[in-house]
């Protein structure tokens, strides 16, 4: 594989981890037109998909995907042969769809729900338009008996850069909302005094008790006793 083209893969990768969280290992979503391209370019999918992606990789199909390239018969047993070598990944179609619609239907509820997402691999010029203006969708295809990785559509650059500001936006209400929780924090009522922190009050009479403590009774009186006894001398 020439170099070139292994580093724009990786610069497409990059973008979608970052902005959608596409991690390895990759699900690579394929239809009929895809594994018919391979076979026709005698491109060996199990060995060449890890190859361009440089990330281990887990090729998938779904059951309509198997149903459509049934119902096509002989022209088409070949890739159809190719894509019951790999895991059904669950679709929730009965009765089931067009493969195009299904992909297509996969990939819209990966955007709203943000889950099982997929790198999708087709020749199909109709559902590429579709998965284009669902954005957020990596595209592969089969050009010049190569495996390529379109680059990201204009609605994935859209929806790539509202994505700050949509982030900023939750910052802000997560942060709206601590301080509101704060607030009522401070706000509750406030609780009366520890009663160990408390001294007791001294009673009116035990301050001259205490200050009579110590004196032998009647020495003044003696004392005002002798005093007179002098003055009489």
């Amino acid at each position: 594989m020439k170099v070139k083209r292994l580093k724009r893969a990786a610069h497409i990768l990059t973008f979608y981890r970052y902005n959608f969280h596409f991690l390895p290992p990759f699900s690579v979503l394929l239809d009929g037109t895809f594994c018919q391209a391979a076979l026709q370019s005698k491109i060996n999918l199990r060995e060449q998909m890890p190859k361009y992606l440089a990330q281990s990789v887990e090729m998938v199909v779904t059951k309509c995907v198997l149903n459509e390239l049934q119902q096509l018969g002989k022209p088409l047993h070949g890739a159809l042969v190719i894509c019951e070598q790999f895991r059904i990944a669950f679709c929730p179609h009965k009765p089931m769809r067009t493969a195009s619609e299904c992909i297509a239907h996969l990939a819209r509820r990966s955007r709203e729900e943000g889950n099982s997402k997929h790198i999708v691999g087709t020749q199909d010029d109709q559902l590429m338009e579709k998965l284009r203006k669902v954005g957020g969708v990596p595209i592969m295809s089969i050009r010049f008996n190569t495996i390529l990785l379109e680059k990201p559509s204009e609605e994935s650059k859209k929806m790539a850069e509202e994505k700050p500001s949509k982030e900023l936006e939750r910052v802000k209400e997560l942060k709206d909302e601590a301080f509101a929780s704060g607030e009522k924090r401070r706000k509750r009522k406030a609780k009366g005094p520890n009663p160990l922190s408390c001294k007791k009050k001294k009673k009116s009479g035990e301050g001259k008790k205490d200050g009579n403590a110590g004196k032998v009774p009647g020495a003044s009186g003696r004392k005002r006793a002798n005093g007179k006894g002098k003055a009489t001398e």
